[in-house]
């Protein structure tokens, strides 16, 4: 069954994080989104509501929606969640909470898809939400999380 929430992490997981840039995404000279990360927000969002949640520090929801802008992601997400907005860092308990109430959704009903298993999947299981791993470098998955190698496979599997 499809989730009806999606939370999807922002650096390498929908845009692609430029290690040597300094400063804001918003204001990097390019950006660019991860392979897949059009079709699939633009597919899921027909039936689901999607939304970024980074563990970015620095950031606010203003700036991650001035970087979104320059991307065809922008129109497909309904709100950015960040340790700024939500007064709790990635990876606590507390910060997927927070998101979950703030949605007005249950657990069960949301997924979190990320690159990274410590930070996004993990702690997006303990609390109850279905969690997708991004393991595009095809680290070995010794937790047994579902994962996928490449974002569009989230519209291939469904």
């Amino acid at each position: 069954m499809m989730s009806r929430i999606y939370l999807f992490d922002w650096g390498d997981t929908l845009m692609i994080n430029f290690p040597n840039e300094p400063g804001h995404m918003k204001d990097w000279p390019k950006v660019e989104e991860v392979s897949g990360a059009y079709e699939v927000l633009k597919t899921l969002s027909l039936n689901a509501k999607i939304f970024v949640a980074t563990g970015s520090q620095g950031t606010s929801s203003t700036l991650m929606q001035i970087a979104f802008a320059r991307t065809r992601l922008a129109p497909y997400i309904c709100a950015y969640f960040c340790p700024d907005n939500i007064g709790y860092e990635k990876p606590s308990a507390d910060f997927y909470k927070t998101i979950a109430n703030k949605v007005g959704a249950e657990m069960a009903e949301i997924t979190m898809v990320g690159d990274n298993l410590v930070r996004d999947a993990l702690p997006a299981l303990s609390v109850g939400m279905s969690a997708i791993w991004l393991n595009t470098t095809h680290q070995e998955n010794t937790n047994k999380v579902d994962e996928i190698s490449g974002l569009i496979e989230l519209v291939n599997k469904r």
